[in-house]
């Protein structure tokens, strides 16, 4: 990722540190992350019963800590379905057909799926294709800013569209296909989108001879079955199984071809079919959010809203969400993403509680399920509001708050440029000693991009990636404790403002 540094100067001298709240210490966020970050809670995965000794712990410091229930029906919870991972059924087979030739592929060891139309019963088939001609579409590619298309010259519809993986001349600096950088349309899932715009019913990719070893982990899907939702299946078969076919095919040859002169080669392969019966069926779990509230202090102003949330879901054992797909069955801890935040607004709603005129508005304080899966419990969240989306006038995201070595990112006011002076009198209150930087993902990478869609004002708090992230390194003693409390008070203090000002923050959609 590219990123551009904007240093703001508001470095701030530590004699202003008697006006910090006295209770969001280093100690204290330790204490919450080495709870939640602990092998006993193997990595928090959505759908497992560690994610809810997780919530469980959250509600039971919100009581604590005084504030309110805020969940649905009263309660302290905010129950909704999702999809973790897949049942997989016992009859799932591939194999090609090729003159007379069959070559069968088995599950999880010389094949897997990437993308599964999956259904809810794991005993009836999912996918039942059999007989299917196959279509050989290059590398699967269409960039027709760049003049090239693999599927130009060639009729997939109804058909399994067999491809290489990567792109061709991608490492070549000069190529037209975008140098030697990897084009957004050499994804899995920008081909897999390709494959189905042209009517294929299957696609099937298989490492390219350019490199040296095919560089899936087909292991991984028998550790953890999981898959992309997709209309077909997108299949990755092993080059070592697949190489005397595509040896007999001279589809080596033809992809040198294809890298000399970037024009593509695609074409049916004669007396080639395919038989494929999928039976995978989605693991629908519940999760909850977790949401508490601290009434506003005015009465004019607590039917108005400032949400503070961070995402306490993390990756489990790995598997398809892991950075390391090798280490799949490792719990991946997930201590600053997001352990941190979580510990951080769990200390906010207790200094928060302590001090509550300083909130005319009402501050919900939310821990999310489902950000991993792709932001849901944000997106549920602001579909079922505990105060109205119309009367929430901003969000403050703390996500990955843990590594911040006297520096934090700060993304999202560019969306509402008043707010500006409200960081930075919450600087100045809160004394924190840290560089508030503009780099990190920017905004709408995390849950804030749930309240970016309704218009919502939306700030998010990030210390920087890391060679740990969705890694199993990610442990509670690679945490800046201290540095997380200091990012804590700052966003609390920005809270304060937000909850004070007057009038709303504008929203400025770019």
């Amino acid at each position: 990722m590219h990123r551009t540094f904007f240093i703001i100067g508001l470095v701030v001298v530590a004699g202003t540190a008697a006006a910090l709240p006295p209770d969001i210490t280093g100690e204290a966020i330790q204490r919450h992350v080495k709870f939640l970050a602990s092998d006993d809670l193997k990595g928090r995965g959505n759908g497992t019963g560690e994610l809810e000794r997780a919530g469980d712990y959250i509600v039971e410091q919100f009581k604590a800590a005084g504030v309110e229930p805020g969940g649905r029906d009263g309660g302290w919870t905010q129950p909704f379905e999702l999809i973790a991972g897949l049942a997989v059924g016992r009859e799932n087979q591939l194999s090609f057909d090729s003159r007379g030739r069959r070559v069968a592929l088995t599950l999880g060891t010389s094949y897997y799926p990437l993308g599964a139309p999956a259904n809810e019963d794991p005993s009836i088939a999912s996918t039942d294709l059999q007989d299917l001609p196959v279509v050989f579409a290059g590398y699967g590619l269409v960039v027709p800013a760049l003049g090239y298309d693999d599927y130009a010259d060639i009729d997939v519809r109804g058909k399994a569209a067999l491809i290489f993986s990567h792109e061709p001349q991608e490492r070549n600096v000069n190529s037209r296909l975008n140098g030697s950088r990897p084009m957004p349309q050499t994804t899995l899932q920008a081909k897999a989108a390709a494959a189905l715009d042209h009517g294929a019913r299957v696609l099937i990719v298989v490492s390219d001879p350019s490199h040296a070893a095919d560089d899936a982990n087909y292991r991984l899907f028998g550790l953890d079955p999981d898959t992309e939702d997709s209309a077909i299946p997108v299949l990755r078969a092993r080059r070592t199984e697949m190489a005397p076919l595509i040896d007999a095919w001279g589809l080596d040859r033809i992809a040198r071809e294809i890298d000399v002169d970037l024009k593509p080669r695609s074409r049916p392969l004669a007396d080639v079919t395919i038989d494929y019966v999928e039976h995978l069926a989605r693991n629908r779990r519940t999760v909850r959010n977790i949401v508490a509230l601290l009434p506003g202090s005015d009465p004019a102003l607590a039917g108005e809203a400032v949400v503070i949330g961070a995402h306490y879901d993390h990756v489990g054992l790995g598997g398809r969400l892991s950075v390391s797909p090798e280490r799949t069955g490792e719990i991946h801890n997930g201590a600053d993403d997001n352990a941190s935040g979580t510990a951080a607004i769990i200390e906010m709603a207790r200094a928060a509680r302590q001090d509550r005129r300083r909130f005319p508005r009402t501050l919900v304080f939310v821990a999310f399920a489902g950000e991993e899966r792709g932001l849901l419990g944000s997106a549920f969240y602001v579909a079922e509001p505990a105060i109205p989306v119309a009367r929430t006038v901003a969000m403050i995201n703390l996500d990955m708050v843990g590594r911040a070595r006297g520096s934090v990112d700060i993304s999202g006011l560019e969306a509402s440029p008043s707010m500006e002076a409200d960081l930075r009198a919450a600087e100045a209150a809160a004394g924190s000693g840290l560089t508030i930087r503009r780099e990190g993902p920017g905004a709408g990478r995390s849950d804030d991009s749930s309240f970016i869609a309704r218009s919502i004002p939306a700030i998010n708090f990030f210390t920087g990636f890391h060679t740990d992230y969705h890694r199993p390194g990610d442990d509670w003693e690679k945490v800046d404790a201290d540095g997380t409390a200091r990012v804590a008070r700052l966003a609390l203090e920005l809270a304060a403002r937000l909850a004070t000002r007057p009038e709303r923050p504008e929203f400025i959609r770019r």
